[in-house]
């Protein structure tokens, strides 16, 4: 086991690097956690690694950012933070590689703006999840109302956000905020399960798909079905003749 940042476990099994957030009780997002996470990433993208799993210890997966880490009279290193952070949760949002959160507990603020990065978000019952930076007077600003946009509309997101409402998972899943919804008792064996069924494709066509679909957000129809085409043409010397 590999401990690059204190708050943060990095944990290498079979073709998965999980990342491990251990910063009980709440698992709060810290700088150094940001820096684990940047870690991580360099090692998925080095490493015989095909999909990076992000999951909390304990009771939740994260109720967000620790605010307290960053004094209000430091601006110059709140900025430098803010900055640092997206670039990561962008980063991550970037990935040629598979990456899952596996949410359970709460999942609020910078938690959730983490897992919205991701290509898949998994969680269990009753669980909750929300950007409730209202409450304290901030707004999210990891990504996070952007990418809960882009996922839910633009009507929806600025409901959650403005209300800084904390839903339930079955909810989360109606509004396609979540993929999956597994029970508590084996969230985890359901989650390994779900990432081994990702795993039996061949990953070279698994990226073509991760890069075609994140495209439908940049081009417009026509350049994104020309490079479905182009991907079809490219791979399809590679396809298993039955």
């Amino acid at each position: 086991m590999d401990q690059p940042a204190k708050g943060i476990e990095l944990v290498a099994s079979g073709r998965t690097l999980e990342v491990i957030f251990a910063n009980p009780p709440d698992n709060r997002i810290t700088p150094e956690m940001v820096s684990g996470l940047d870690q991580a990433m360099d090692r998925l993208e080095s490493d015989s690694l095909d999909v990076l799993l992000i999951k909390g210890a304990g009771r939740s997966f994260s109720k967000g950012f620790d605010v307290a880490a960053v004094q209000p009279d430091q601006s110059a290193e709140l900025r430098r933070m803010l900055v640092l952070s997206n670039a990561v949760f962008s980063r991550i949002a970037r990935s040629t590689k598979l990456t899952v959160a596996a949410i359970h507990g709460a999942c609020m603020g910078g938690g959730l703006e983490l897992s919205l990065a991701c290509h898949f978000r998994l969680a269990a019952e009753k669980t909750r999840i929300g950007l409730p930076e209202v409450w304290i007077n901030l707004v999210p600003g990891l990504g996070g109302m952007y990418r809960l946009a882009r996922l839910v509309g633009q009507a929806k997101a600025l409901e959650l956000v403005t209300l800084g409402d904390l839903i339930t998972a079955e909810e989360a899943l109606r509004l396609n905020l979540v993929n999956r919804v597994f029970p508590r008792e084996d969230f985890f064996d359901r989650v390994n399960s779900f990432i081994k069924a990702l795993l039996v494709a061949d990953q070279r066509v698994v990226r073509e798909i991760i890069r075609v679909v994140g495209l439908s957000s940049t081009v417009g129809e026509e350049d994104g079905i020309r490079q479905g085409r182009e991907s079809f043409a490219r791979l399809f010397p590679c396809v298993q003749k039955t």
